[in-house]
């Protein structure tokens, strides 16, 4: 005859809340020969049936195999038994091969496990195909938790409500986290469904010591909770005592839980009106000398703007509810109109997060990418294409579902504010010689600031409609740039080096050295320089050697220093001026190096440049 057996298998996890036995097999013995216990085994509560087999126990009862079957995605079976496997609808015995639980990821190193369930009299019920029998059972939690155990994988099933009325609060985030002696660990995440229900995996590995001084010696997690809405706004956050207390400390495998809110949370957070604020660190309404009639210049230090420039403020994904798109447009001060910033003037930047939640792994991770807007974007990030001179805002939103969400860092462009106007060629000041001023010969000069405008602008650009008309929201009325470079040569009476464009000049030499490196030092010493830029900063000069260094800043007011402090300073100083006092035949004889610093006053507005410098050394005796 043919006999059919059919049913579902689960686990329990706490009195509601269960799962599957997916993927698992199921393993149907013959009851061993001579066994007198069958009968008294077949008629026993379940709940004292139960046995973890090793592998040696496992193939002990492998020639007693009657059969075996997948149980499928739902932990549903249905297996025929017929004449094949010599079956006439006795007892049998029911055990399920596991090489995995739910919940784990993939990959996850952990040994199989047989599991004997019960011994099992089916009540056949015969018909024309043969006798059926259905069978659905749902491994209690006590044992069940100690397989999930055996696998090193752990879980919390619970559920938010609100405390007043107990309805289920749907689509907020559970964070659980374990209270430890040393740091606290976040052990998973994940959201509630319509039912106000959410379960979060993790791993044994996930919470066991790591430290060579093991202070959690015994049990499970000490769990605590926070819970937040998908904006990251706190609706309940637990105290880390919390995981203290004593239904709390060392949880087990399968570890439940009721959470409930005191307020029902509230609509999402209302829409962030955009707007440009600032140059990189810098907020140009306070921090810039922004103004008509100002410098430009940032108002501590005086430094003007050159390369890129990080242009940001405040940002978000909709305008009045619809997708946002912004642009920004500049003219030089005094021009009558404004020109669109093109996408070729944009170089790569980060302008947010692309989140989601992989639920794959054990606990949740989120996985991020970077986009950027301008430049070529890499392998791991999302590159934002331009709608011709506007820049659209993602808006993806999922991020437990879908693509993920995009959460923007309200950086809008990197400006390469070299392409606001012409700052080429470089200055040729290769003619000149240390101690020279930098307008010589024939009257080359150095390049001042250029000053411009620059303003932002938003629009909304619904689905399937025409894009909304603009919205100005920030005006930048007056920022210095300084991108002109120069040639010029340092230390140029002895091996002198060609610098092409740099950032400012910086020349040193020594009149008693002439145009060679070889006469000695005997009792005089005379530091011949050059520093120069629009923006010059602190110029410096130091010798290094025995009984040094020895350190000045020459000013206009030194004897033999001409120029001006601002932006070119030239001539010589002795160096009973750089040493106050001490001569040069009191030097040791020896090797000596002479450093020329020159600051310039120039930031990028979130960096500024380190400080540029010229060497020559002598002997000494």
């Amino acid at each position: 005859m043919r006999y059919t057996f059919f049913g579902h298998l689960c686990g329990q996890l706490c009195s509601d809340c269960q799962e599957d036995l997916a993927h698992a097999t199921l393993r149907l013995y013959r009851p061993k020969d001579g066994d007198d216990q069958v009968v008294a085994r077949a008629t026993a509560d379940t709940k004292h049936t139960h046995q973890i087999l090793d592998a040696a126990e496992a193939e002990q009862k492998a020639d007693r195999l009657l059969v075996k079957a997948d149980l499928d995605s739902e932990g549903r079976f249905n297996v025929v038994l017929d004449e094949e496997v010599d079956y006439d609808g006795d007892a049998i015995e029911v055990d399920v091969y596991l090489e995995s639980v739910p919940g784990m990821p993939e990959g996850t190193e952990a040994g199989p496990l047989q599991v004997s369930i019960t011994t099992l009299q089916p009540q056949w019920r015969k018909g024309e195909e043969g006798a059926r029998f259905g069978w659905e059972y749902c491994i209690p939690e006590r044992f069940w938790c100690q397989v999930r155990g055996q696998f090193g994988a752990w879980t919390i099933c619970g559920d938010v409500t609100l405390c007043e009325t107990g309805a289920p609060v749907e689509g907020v985030t559970v964070i659980a986290f374990d209270r430890d002696w040393i740091q606290d660990d976040e052990v998973g995440i994940a959201t509630t469904d319509g039912n106000g229900r959410f379960r979060i995996d993790y791993l044994q590995q996930d919470f066991e010591p790591g430290t060579v001084i093991d202070v959690e010696l015994v049990g499970g997690p000490d769990l605590y909770f926070r819970v937040e809405t998908p904006a990251g706004q706190p609706l309940l956050s637990e105290d880390p005592s919390a995981g203290r207390r004593s239904s709390r400390e060392n949880a087990g495998p399968c570890f439940c839980v009721d959470l409930c809110l005191d307020e029902e949370p509230d609509d999402p957070d209302p829409e962030v009106y955009p707007a440009f604020t600032h140059v990189g660190g810098y907020d140009f309404q306070t921090d810039i000398d922004s103004g008509p009639a100002g410098t430009g210049e940032t108002v501590r230090g005086g430094r003007a703007f050159h390369r890129t420039l990080r242009l940001n403020g405040i940002m978000s994904k909709t305008l009045n509810g619809n997708p946002l798109e912004y642009k920004f447009q500049y003219r030089e001060r005094g021009a009558s109109s404004w020109k669109n910033v093109t996408p070729s003037q944009l170089r790569k930047m980060k302008i947010g997060t692309l989140e989601k939640v992989d639920t794959s792994v054990s606990p949740p991770r989120i996985r991020t990418k970077d986009y950027v807007v301008g430049g070529t974007p890499d392998s791991d990030e999302v590159g934002v294409t331009p709608n011709g001179n506007w820049i659209p805002m993602p808006q993806k939103s999922g991020i437990f579902s879908g693509d993920g969400s995009f959460v923007p860092n309200h950086n809008q462009i990197q400006l390469d504010s070299r392409t606001l106007a012409t700052f080429t060629p470089a200055v040729d000041l290769t003619g000149i010689d240390a101690g020279e001023s930098a307008e010589a010969p024939s009257g080359a000069s150095l390049v001042q600031n250029k000053h411009f405008e620059i303003k932002m602008l938003v629009r909304e650009n619904p689905p399937n409609s025409s894009p909304s008309a603009s919205t100005e929201v920030g005006h930048l009325e007056n920022i210095a740039i300084s991108n002109r470079l120069y040639d010029y040569v340092r230390h140029p009476n002895w091996m002198g080096e060609p610098v092409d464009d740099g950032l400012a000049v910086a020349m040193v030499n020594l009149k008693e050295l002439g145009s060679g490196g070889c006469e000695g030092i005997e009792d005089a010493l005379n530091v011949r320089f050059t520093a120069a830029h629009p923006n010059l900063g602190n110029v410096g000069i130091t010798v290094e050697g025995p009984g040094g260094p020895y350190r000045t800043s020459p000013t206009p007011s030194d004897p033999n220093v001409n120029g001006s402090r601002d932006e070119n300073l030239y001539g010589s100083i002795d160096f009973q001026n750089i040493s106050r006092g001490k001569k040069v035949e009191e030097l040791k004889n020896c090797a000596y190096v002479v450093t020329l610093s020159v600051g310039v006053l120039l930031t990028n507005g979130d960096r500024v440049p380190s400080n540029r410098h010229d060497q020559i050394a002598f002997c000494k005796g």
